[in-house]
């Protein structure tokens, strides 16, 4: 595969941009948070070494963040870090496990910007990216327990496949039931 072009997407309260090694503080701060860490599943870096989470440290975030910038170069998935709309203030990461006609999303937010509207904002953006660039189909994988992320992808219009991966609840959501 080629190294995606991942453009930066702009709403009206925040944007969409490449995640990129400036993001490492905010990568920190969301990856350390243990309610974050919770309902994440496992992490690996490039030599598929396993992730503690919640990391402790700045570099164990960075191994994270150069494990999605090394998908991003291979082409098989990505994030972008969702930032408010000067660029300032890092909210969260939201992206795609694997691209193509069909793709898997996913989404972490730092807490402190949970129940603002960002992840059904950053969702609708970027799914409407994928539907546009030709993705047929999206799935997300939700821990039952989740019911915060359940309640979210429901309401963006997912809908339960009734299949499980890893103890995680499949969700679908194809082109035309994405809601505003």
């Amino acid at each position: 595969m080629n190294r995606l072009l991942i453009p930066t997407l702009a709403g009206t309260r925040l944007q969409l941009v490449p995640l990129a090694h400036s993001h490492s503080s905010g990568m920190f701060e969301l990856w350390s948070a243990p309610e974050v860490c919770k309902f994440a599943g496992s992490a690996v870096d490039l030599r598929g070494r396993e992730i503690p989470l919640p990391v402790s440290t700045v570099s164990e975030s960075d191994r994270l963040l150069e494990f999605w910038l090394d998908r991003a170069a291979r082409g098989t998935g990505f994030r972008w870090a969702v930032v408010d709309h000067g660029g300032s203030e890092f909210v969260g990461a939201v992206g795609y496990n694997a691209v193509g006609a069909y793709a898997e999303y996913a989404y972490h937010f730092v807490p402190r910007f949970w129940g603002a509207g960002h992840a059904t904002a950053a969702s609708q953006l970027a799914l409407s990216w994928a539907f546009a660039e030709g993705t047929e189909l999206v799935e997300v994988f939700i821990e039952p327990a989740n019911l915060r992320s359940i309640r979210l992808v429901e309401r963006i219009g997912f809908v339960s496949a009734g299949d499980a991966r890893e103890g995680a609840s499949r969700y679908l959501l194809k082109q035309p039931e994405l809601r505003r």
